[in-house]
């Protein structure tokens, strides 16, 4: 062993530029691997959410929900919607208004206030029975039996199909109309 290698400073500089480059190459490498993995982890990460009265878990995975998210949220949507009685509507149809787009609140508000109005004028109860749930890209299509009431009296008993056209924002859904599709637009 010779030691007279170490023995001039500049030696001694060049043994330790070469330990500081190659440390800087291992440095670099790792935060490269390092940036790949949370890139990845990123990506592939799923947010596992529970909304209220949702009974199972929700996944987002890559950023879209499961199908049955999407099918629990049209459940809750349908029963605020569809079943209410003169004392429940209005804080039913509040509540249904907190999953409504900001550019379709204001019609909508309108729509449903002024339909709790003539529900608490008019005594009307009504009840939608859930029957089918089509799911499609940014729309949902509900088919089911509703019936309502005015006291004792029935007013209507008909089978009715609802498209709820959706979009997915951050993760939060919102409902960007609601409405009953007629027989015209069911055959076509």
């Amino acid at each position: 062993m010779k030691t007279n290698i170490f023995v001039q400073k500049t030696s001694n500089l060049f043994v330790e530029n070469r330990l500081l480059k190659f440390v800087i190459v291992v440095l670099s490498l790792a935060v490269i691997f390092n940036s790949f993995m949370v890139y990845r982890a990123v990506k592939y990460q799923r947010v596992v959410l529970i909304p209220p009265k949702i009974t199972g878990t929700v996944e987002f995975v890559q950023g879209k929900p499961t199908d049955t998210y999407l099918m629990d949220i049209t459940r809750r949507i349908v029963n605020l919607a569809g079943t209410y009685s003169p004392p429940t509507a209005r804080a039913q149809f509040e509540e249904l208004l907190f999953y409504y787009a900001p550019e379709s609140y204001p019609q909508a508000s309108k729509a449903w206030y002024s339909l709790a109005s003539r529900v608490e004028e008019s005594q009307v109860s009504s009840v939608f029975y859930l029957e089918k749930i089509k799911l499609g890209d940014n729309f949902i299509e509900v088919f089911g039996n509703l019936k309502q009431l005015a006291g004792n009296t029935q007013l209507e008993n008909t089978s009715k199909t609802y498209l709820i056209k959706y979009r997915l924002q951050d993760g939060r859904f919102y409902i960007v109309s609601l409405k009953e599709k007629f027989a015209k637009e069911q055959e076509g």
